[in-house]
């Protein structure tokens, strides 16, 4: 009876191991649209693409790349769009003259199109980043108290996927800003937040002078160490503020290049990894099966051989072995190297 449960469940994984996930990654939501008369519903629809298209490159590409394919003709979009959906069409508002489109975009079209124009992607959704951000003004150091980017960091929206949490106010880390004036370009990032071992984070040293303000980034990405310097020029900014939330956009778009930078996926170039399932639990293969289809770096998985104490599969995935570790742990499942041999545990 056993074997023939293992014979189904063998051909499951054989009818769905090529099944590739369906992650967020290529999905853009909520572009809007001008809401124009049915007649000129396919100029909608062709805007929506356009739009669309637009966000996610910019989401997932580094800039200089994003610059190669951004002018991409509507044919060649086209072609990339799996399906599409009219998320919201207000009727009784008739002030709201914009429609609503939700747009996936085929990732194996994706893929090739990458391919062929040589670029690499990053997948950075839901990217949680650990950040402090000292304001210096006036020789006066503000590090919780009247800090309008520890204060505001949050509020000033930006369109990308990274999450940014500010440590609460300890009497700890203002000491050692204090005790370290002098030297702040030296301070080691990992003990300014050592409670955040494992985390992504940024010590920004913000030194707003009078027309310009002078940015130094200490970051540790994926945990590699990286410095960025930046001056930004006051030039339209009628008042503070709006130079201070310029500042804030502009060290978000270079904590999320250095972060897109450090997990960028080259489709040209999978990786194969052989793991071993212990099957000491009922309905490990199909929990396997079920939670791998949702991991956007796996391209594809192979069952090598298969009895009734364990299963030995061949997966290709596309990133770094890190990177897939941790989505696997973000899936609850387990993947360790024991006695030579990588084996993945189902929690």
């Amino acid at each position: 009876m056993k074997n023939i449960i293992l014979i189904c469940i063998l051909i499951i994984l054989f009818k769905t191991g090529n099944v590739l996930s369906n992650s967020n990654i290529f999905n853009v939501n909520n572009i809007e649209v001008e809401n124009l008369t049915s007649k000129n519903k396919e100029i909608q629809v062709n805007l929506a693409f356009k739009k669309a298209y637009d966000k996610l490159i910019n989401r997932i590409l580094l800039k200089k790349d994003y610059q190669k394919i951004k002018d991409a003709n509507l044919a060649q979009i086209k072609k990339l769009v799996s399906y599409y959906q009219v998320a919201k069409t207000d009727k009784e508002n008739k002030k709201n003259k914009e429609i609503l489109f939700n747009v996936s975009f085929n990732r194996e079209r994706v893929h090739q199109f990458f391919y062929k124009n040589n670029i690499l992607y990053s997948d950075i959704i839901n990217t949680e980043v650990i950040l402090f951000p000292l304001f210096i003004k006036d020789k006066k150091y503000l590090i919780f108290t009247q800090n309008y980017f520890y204060d505001n960091w949050n509020n000033i929206k930006s369109d990308y996927l990274i999450q940014y949490t500010l440590p609460v106010e300890n009497i700890e880390n203002i000491q050692k800003i204090n005790l370290n004036k002098n030297k702040l370009y030296d301070i080691d990032v990992s003990n300014f937040f050592i409670e955040h071992e494992k985390d992504n984070i940024t010590f920004a040293i913000i030194e707003v002078q009078k027309n310009s303000s002078k940015i130094f980034l200490k970051t540790r990405i994926q945990g590699k160490k990286i410095n960025k310097t930046l001056v930004l020029e006051k030039k339209n900014e009628t008042n503070n503020e709006e130079f201070y939330k310029k500042i804030i956009l502009n060290i978000n778009d270079q904590i999320t290049e250095l972060i897109k930078s450090q997990n960028l996926i080259d489709v040209r170039t999978p990786s194969f990894l052989n793991v071993k399932i212990n099957l000491n639990k009922k309905n490990s293969l199909l929990e396997f099966d079920n939670r791998i289809k949702k991991i956007e770096l796996i391209d594809n998985f192979y069952v090598q051989e298969l009895n009734k104490n364990y299963v030995l599969v061949k997966i290709r995935y596309l990133g770094k072995i890190d990177k897939l570790i941790n989505k696997l742990e973000d899936h609850q499942i387990n993947l360790t190297m024991t006695e030579g041999q990588w084996q993945l545990d189902i929690i």
